[in-house]
């Protein structure tokens, strides 16, 4: 952690990194300097949700995910010490995010109303606790999908007619085979889900209280 008083009353802006294993912030000023980083490392900082680096491995060895909840508890613990540290919330004048590639989260029923009517009283962990249809988000470890991605490219022509109209063939991290999963094997809380979101999405929705 750098004092972000260093730079005294000069503009700061904010960085938000939600990787597989951490939550990261990190704040510039106007030269490009870093005045101030923290993270909150999953497995360390919140034990209670029993991860290996930042992640839940099934016993089928193909199966990796990550519980939603864990990465807005690690939010309400980012801020918290970023509050203690002394951080000038004040001077930021732009915020940016980035996460991990292709992993999806799933908002249950209601979550729109929830994001935009949080009680400030309560931490955010609180306020989300139960708006997640799915538990566990499918991260871009997980390669359980195969069956997917068979069926994907075989309904578009097979693999080299997949890549010519999206890009790419079919792999089992991206996030449409993984949706497909989902509704497939838990139908009842695919049903439930009111939006599907990537991990970044995710993230500029618990700033912005809204999807």
């Amino acid at each position: 952690m750098t004092d972000s008083s260093e730079s005294s009353g000069s503009p700061l802006f904010l960085g938000f990194d939600f990787s597989t294993q951490s939550l990261k912030a990190t704040a510039i000023d106007r030269d490009l300097k870093t005045v101030y980083e923290t993270s909150i490392n999953f497995e360390r900082d919140l034990p209670e949700f029993q991860t290996t680096a930042g992640v839940h491995h099934s016993p089928d060895g193909l199966t990796v995910t990550s519980p939603p909840i864990m990465w807005v508890a690690a939010f309400d613990l980012l801020l918290d010490r970023m509050k203690a540290d002394g951080f000038a919330f004040d001077r930021v004048e732009a915020i940016s995010g980035s996460g991990q590639q292709h992993g999806s989260v799933y908002w249950s029923d209601g979550s729109n109303w929830a994001l935009t009517n949080l009680n400030s009283e309560k931490s955010l962990r609180e306020n989300l606790e139960s708006r997640f249809s799915i538990g566990d988000s499918p991260v871009w470890m997980d390669s359980s999908t195969t069956a997917q991605c068979q069926d994907l490219e075989n309904a578009l022509g097979g693999p080299q007619a997949t890549a010519e109209l999206t890009g790419s063939r079919a792999y089992e991290r991206f996030t449409g085979n993984q949706i497909a999963k989902i509704a497939q094997t838990k139908p009842e809380g695919y049903n439930q889900t009111e939006r599907i979101q990537l991990v970044s999405s995710f993230a500029a929705s618990l700033f912005l209280g809204d999807y």
